[in-house]
C-alpha cells in the first residue's frame, strides 16, 4: 500500500505543480462559505469500500496567498467488514485547513480533524491534503487524499475523495 500511496502522491504533487507553475495571486475567489458534495473510494483494498457526502466549511484569505478555514463533513460509507465491524456507517468529521493559493481561482491545503463513525467504532482523526479549482465564478472542483483511524476500526484506510461545491 505504501507504494502506491506514494504513486499517488507523486503524481498529484507533477498535477498541481504543472498547473500553477510561475504565477502568485492573492486568496480572493475560494474566499468565504462553501458547500459542496463528494464521492470517494479506497483504493487499498480489492472491495469497493466507498462513500458519498456533503461538505460545507469557510475559507479565509489571511494575505499572500495564505487561507485559514474549518469544514465539517458527513458521509455515507458503505464498507467491507474490514473497515467498520457493523459494515454501512455514517461518518462525521470537523476539520481545519491551511491552503496556499498560488493562482486567485486554485488552492492547494493540508486538512486535519476529528470524528465519529456511527457502526461503534467511535472516535475518529483524519489528515490529508488536497487541490480545489474554482470554475464559472463560484463552483468549484476538488480531489484530495485522506487517512482515516480510529481506535475501534480494525484497519485505518485512505480515502480519494472528487466533489463538486458552490461558493457563496
Amino acid at each position: 500500500m505504501g507504494s502506491t500511496l506514494k504513486t499517488y502522491a507523486v503524481a498529484a504533487a507533477f498535477a498541481v505543480t504543472g498547473a500553477v507553475a510561475g504565477t502568485n495571486a492573492a486568496a480572493q475567489s475560494l474566499d468565504g462559505f462553501y458547500l459542496g458534495a463528494f464521492v470517494q473510494n479506497d483504493f487499498s483494498t480489492p472491495a469497493i469500500d466507498g462513500a458519498v457526502g456533503v461538505w460545507a466549511g469557510y475559507n479565509y484569505g489571511v494575505g499572500n496567498g495564505f487561507v485559514l478555514g474549518a469544514e465539517a463533513e458527513l458521509q455515507y460509507d458503505w464498507t467491507t467488514t474490514v473497515v467498520a465491524p457493523a459494515g454501512s456507517a455514517f461518518t462525521g468529521l470537523l476539520n481545519a485547513r491551511a491552503g496556499y493559493m498560488p493562482t486567485s481561482d486554485f488552492m492547494f491545503y493540508a486538512k486535519g480533524g476529528v470524528g465519529f463513525m456511527s457502526s461503534g467504532v467511535g472516535f475518529i482523526y483524519d489528515f490529508g491534503a488536497g487541490a480545489e479549482y474554482a470554475i464559472a465564478d463560484r463552483y468549484l472542483v476538488r480531489g484530495e487524499v485522506v487517512r482515516v483511524m480510529g481506535a475501534g476500526m480494525t484497519r485505518s484506510r485512505t480515502d480519494f475523495k472528487l466533489g463538486v461545491g458552490y461558493s457563496f
